[in-house]
């Protein structure tokens, strides 16, 4: 018989909460806010640790965690000791969450920061959950100002057709939506492609002061981009479609903050010398092609395309008037794939693009936009989308705490003082058989949770010490 091989165990567990302790220490240098009471302080690192212990936002869940180091006789207790530091607790969550942040932007340092001529890279996307309770719940308790938001497993319907004597598949994706939240973040990209939010904010069209998704986005971007200003740091705003939209292109465009940001073609633009609006795609299509340049599209793979570049002026009015208008000239380019079938990427910059390598370097920026996808799939395998608490203030505090997590292990992951602790974690995941090609955010906190399970009291002693 095989002898059974003797499990890891980590150590080091100290080092990772001297981490958070750091970082809750630079938080609060130089503020002349009041710190936050003491015990709640507690309950919020208990949570932390709840929440990357078992991967769950789940309060009956994180309370299995928990349970032991708070005086309550019961789990049940426990959760709902956590729901009233959720809901009703006098803890300023976002003020506090936002300076421990921008502490651990400070702790990485621009080294390990992705950026671009000298300016990091800040993306902003949205995310959307389902709505987790039945109808109004028992009681009349079902969760606060639910809206609409899109399934997220669409209907796919496919469709045969004949087309020059060939068969192809025509797909057509039917949108169907549902109840539930929409939330937005936005954060730097650090070096292999990780996210590090800085700023969120939790929408819905049925909340009494949150009138406009496009306002809440805009704030999230502002604040995030307030915070790097505070750190001397300059930014190149990244996002997808919904941010491509001819206001906000023109407002940071006149206040001369770089972005780039993918667009619908559909919109009039004016090309120089000329005074007669067209539409983009008409532009675009016109355009000699520069070369050949990869979409990197995630998940999906690499895709070669040939590109144009348009430099037009764009216009918006908001009163519709003839004179009362705002305009910027920007660049636009589009990359066309030599695949059918495929749609073509839209962009639009504020940088300048003259080469075909200037027109790699902004479709290179715009490929780190995956950042921001890859942390809402690791947040999400910790129960992000998955919350049970029904007050929207309840709902937005869970999320910061998970935001906060996923801050706490990519510090874990670059701190140089944690090097034997991930390594050790790194020997615990291939004893699991559980490790893929390296140790991301989202293997570093199911390592602990393998851990945790184990040696619930060392983790207790080092973590609440």
């Amino acid at each position: 018989m095989i002898p059974m091989m003797k499990s890891v165990a980590l150590r080091g567990r100290a080092k990772l909460a001297t981490l958070l302790n750091d970082l809750m220490h630079r938080a609060s240098q130089g503020s002349d806010r009041k710190e936050p009471d003491s015990r709640n302080v507690r309950t919020w690192r208990q949570f932390v640790l709840g929440v990357i212990a078992k991967g769950s936002t789940r309060l009956i869940t994180v309370s299995q965690a928990v349970a032991s180091w708070r005086k309550v006789t019961s789990v049940k207790s426990a959760a709902m000791a956590l729901g009233y530091f959720l809901g009703k607790a006098q803890f300023p969550m976002r003020p506090f969450a936002t300076r421990l942040v921008e502490a651990a932007v400070q702790t990485l340092g621009p080294g390990q920061l992705e950026s671009c001529r000298g300016k990091v890279l800040l993306v902003i996307d949205a995310t959307e959950y389902a709505k987790r309770s039945r109808g109004k719940g028992k009681r009349g308790r079902g969760m606060q100002h639910i809206g609409r938001v899109r399934k997220t497993q669409a209907k796919v319907k496919s469709k045969k057709r004949r087309a020059a004597g060939k068969k192809a598949a025509d797909q057509t994706r039917k949108v169907v939506t549902t109840y539930g939240y929409v939330d937005i973040w936005a954060g730097v990209v650090v070096l292999g492609k990780q996210l590090l939010p800085l700023a969120r904010q939790l929408f819905s069209s049925n909340h009494p002061k949150l009138k406009s998704q496009n306002r809440v986005e805009e704030a999230v971007l502002f604040q995030s981009l307030g915070v790097l200003g505070r750190l001397g740091l300059e930014a190149i705003a990244v996002g997808d479609r919904g941010l491509g939209r001819k206001e906000l292109v023109i407002r940071l465009a006149n206040k001369g903050q770089d972005l780039v940001f993918r667009i619908d073609p559909d919109i009039l633009a004016k090309a120089p010398d000329t005074e007669e609006e067209v539409i983009l795609a008409e532009l675009l299509d016109a355009a000699p092609y520069l070369g050949e340049v990869k979409w990197n599209r995630g998940e999906g793979g690499q895709l070669r395309c040939q590109v144009r570049l348009v430099r037009a002026t764009i216009r918006f009015s908001r009163s519709g008037r003839k004179a009362d208008y705002q305009e910027a000239t920007v660049n636009f380019l589009g990359l066309v794939p030599g695949e059918e079938g495929v749609e073509s990427l839209v962009l639009v910059t504020t940088l300048p693009v003259q080469t075909l390598a200037d027109a790699k370097e902004i479709a290179r920026i715009y490929s780190q936009r995956w950042a921001i996808e890859t942390g809402f799939e690791t947040m999400h395998g910790w129960g992000q989308d998955r919350f049970m608490v029904r007050s929207f203030t309840a709902i937005d505090r869970l999320l910061w705490i998970v935001a906060i997590a996923h801050t706490l292990m990519l510090l874990a992951l670059r701190d140089g003082k944690l090097a034997g602790f991930c390594e050790q974690a790194k020997r615990l995941l291939k004893r699991q058989a559980v490790l893929g090609r390296c140790l991301t955010v989202g293997k570093l906190a199911e390592a602990i949770r393998l851990d945790f399970d184990k040696h619930r009291r060392a983790w207790a002693h080092s973590w609440l010490c």
